[in-house]
């Protein structure tokens, strides 16, 4: 297993996105085994479908984390991530739900997000896995469907909140014990963990593709398959991450 003796760290004061300069890094051979990247600001930072991810200097913790690996031997990362990125807030009771596939909010406005890539360097495959996390007021009126966006200061008092280098060694530990339980234990016991996070279990939502409404009802949680899983009128029907996306019902 995978140890903080085992990461190597990269601490930038700005950079266009940790993902992409970890990637770059990776294949430029200037990295090697497992790597994280954290800055204090990110221009170009991005989220899923290529959504902007922006953070001024202080504000948000952004990091990535680069594993010798090829994402199909880590099925389901994204929610292994965010479950582990959980773990570490409710250490601060931060009430966190997870939003499938890979969203991280509370009180019903997102505070972070991850974002998994793959791509293979003449070593191998590699797997990059970023984490963004609002820790200060930010202003993102469209996130999670013009919800707004909250922060972990809004829930914690900051004079107890630990440095953002002391975060993100935190989340990064927490990851790689979460992905070597998830090899461990298979994948129904990651699944048992965010249904308890589920934050859309239940409600009505609409499943959109490229922003247009395909069909609604109401939200069961994932199958055995990763698959989420919405009861509508027609029966039940299932939606593969990467694909479509939820949004709840207005």
């Amino acid at each position: 297993m995978l140890t903080q003796a085992d990461v190597h760290w990269i601490e930038l004061d700005s950079v266009d996105s940790t993902n992409d300069y970890l990637s770059r890094a990776y294949q430029q051979g200037r990295v090697s085994g497992c790597a994280v990247v954290l800055t204090q600001a990110q221009t170009a930072g991005r989220g899923r479908a290529g959504r902007s991810w922006k953070a001024v200097p202080g504000a948000s913790l952004c990091f990535s984390l680069g594993l010798p690996v090829a994402g199909y031997q880590l099925p389901f990362l994204p929610l292994c991530v965010g479950l582990a990125v959980a773990e570490v807030l409710e250490r601060f009771e931060v009430p966190v739900q997870l939003k499938w596939p890979n969203d991280l909010i509370v009180g019903g406005q997102k505070l972070g997000g991850v974002l998994c890539e793959s791509f293979h360097t003449g070593s191998g495959a590699t797997t990059v896995i970023g984490v963004g996390l609002n820790v200060h007021p930010v202003d993102v009126p469209q996130a999670l469907s013009g919800a707004g966006a909250s922060c972990l200061v809004q829930w914690v008092d900051a004079s107890i909140l630990p440095s953002l280098r002391e975060l993100a060694e935190a989340c990064v530990l927490s990851i790689l014990h979460q992905v070597e339980a998830a090899r461990a234990q298979g994948i129904s016991a990651l699944f048992k963990q965010f249904a308890l996070r589920d934050a859309w279990l239940g409600l009505e939502v609409v499943v959109l593709e490229e922003g247009k409404a395909l069909f609604s009802g109401r939200a069961m949680g994932i199958d055995e398959n990763g698959a989420y899983l919405i009861s509508t009128s027609n029966g039940l029907r299932s939606v593969i991450a990467g694909d479509l996306s939820l949004r709840v019902a207005a």
